[in-house]
């Protein structure tokens, strides 16, 4: 208990590099996190041709319009998120919601964000939702609302991290529901902590999407 006072309120070193900070992350450790700096604008893949949509979104469009992640899924970004979603690090955790944020493109922003939502049995095991804390983070820097309980995770499904993409989806087939939708949402933003194959927030999306809502974006802090 004294370690998780410590890791949310009191942080004193860099969680990184060890090194005395103010930050949970020293401004050398941030610049060691790697960005995908060609990505397709559709589902985020990483592209190594100058084009703006990769050809799988040409040909299968996901139901969001747009994916922003801040930054690539690897090491060492990795143990930060491991780190804040496992290990009750929320100093990481509301760290890396802020560099969200100012990593996001504000151009046309969303009317609300909505977190993905945790199943109430794994919300009770972890004792929060990382997407949630994520959220919260977006919200007081953008002044974007957050909206955490429209959606409902109702199928406690397994997790995601071993399954192949197929199993993935049939894993979260009707694991999501929207209990309502605002007059003013014309357009919401889900927010997730890492975006593998998509097969969460297009899930979710989809069911969005059947509620009326006209345009999904997707902002994630890591992008596999």
């Amino acid at each position: 208990m004294y370690q998780a006072f410590l890791n949310w309120f009191l942080p004193q070193s860099c969680f990184l590099c060890g090194t005395e900070n103010e930050q949970a992350i020293c401004a050398s450790c941030l610049q060691a996190l790697a960005r995908t700096e060609q990505a397709c604008l559709r589902c985020g893949a990483h592209l190594t041709t100058p084009h703006q949509v990769c050809g799988h979104c040409l040909r299968h469009p996901p139901p969001y319009q747009r994916l922003q992640a801040a930054f690539a899924y690897t090491y060492p970004t990795t143990k930060l998120i491991q780190a804040a979603k496992f290990h009750n690090n929320l100093a990481v955790l509301h760290f890396l919601g802020q560099w969200m944020a100012r990593c996001m493109l504000l151009n046309n922003p969303p009317d609300v964000l909505i977190p993905i939502p945790l199943h109430p049995q794994r919300l009770r095991t972890r004792g929060y939702n990382q997407a949630v804390e994520l959220a919260k983070q977006v919200s007081f820097l953008t002044k974007i609302p957050y909206d955490d309980v429209a959606c409902i995770r109702h199928k406690n499904t397994s997790p995601q991290t071993r399954l192949s993409a197929h199993l993935r989806r049939e894993n979260l087939k009707d694991a999501f529901s929207v209990l309502y939708t605002r007059p003013q949402w014309q357009r919401v933003c889900l927010i997730d902590d890492v975006v593998t194959t998509g097969s969460t927030v297009k899930e979710l999306a989809h069911e969005l999407r059947r509620a009326g809502i006209k345009q999904v974006d997707v902002w994630c802090c890591a992008k596999a």
